[in-house]
């Protein structure tokens, strides 16, 4: 789906220092296949009213959103005392998954199958 076509709002946030949180959890990100989006808001914040879970983030202090991976935008996140962020307002579903995340690598490690070196199993039987 391309998020690019729904109406999105700026939110400016700002905390007086790097010790106090922003108060959001970051979902998503390239490397979980996801868009970045707000999973929770914690009461009382600096995102308190301003920031919703469920809203998409198409731009993090002038940066496209779409091709970054969760860690880069946690880094920038957790980094700044004021933050620009550009919302696509409640378009994407909170996730609540039933097992832990899975966080997509370069692919997968090349396996040497033990029936082509022609040896034995633990049962020793072979694999053909």
């Amino acid at each position: 789906m391309d998020y690019t076509l729904f109406p999105t709002i700026p939110v400016y946030l700002e905390r007086p220092s790097l010790d106090q949180s922003w108060g959001f959890r970051l979902q998503g990100g390239t490397d979980y296949r996801m868009p970045l989006s707000i999973k929770k808001v914690v009461s009382n914040s600096p995102s308190h009213n301003k920031v919703y879970p469920g809203d998409g983030i198409a731009s993090i202090d002038g940066q496209d959103a779409q091709s970054m991976t969760h860690e880069d935008a946690e880094n920038i996140i957790r980094n700044s005392l004021r933050l620009q962020l550009v919302l696509q307002r409640g378009q994407l579903n909170t996730i609540r998954p039933s097992k832990p995340s899975v966080k997509f690598g370069p692919g997968p490690a090349t396996h040497v199958n033990s029936a082509l070196n022609n040896s034995t199993t633990p049962n020793n039987y072979r694999r053909f």
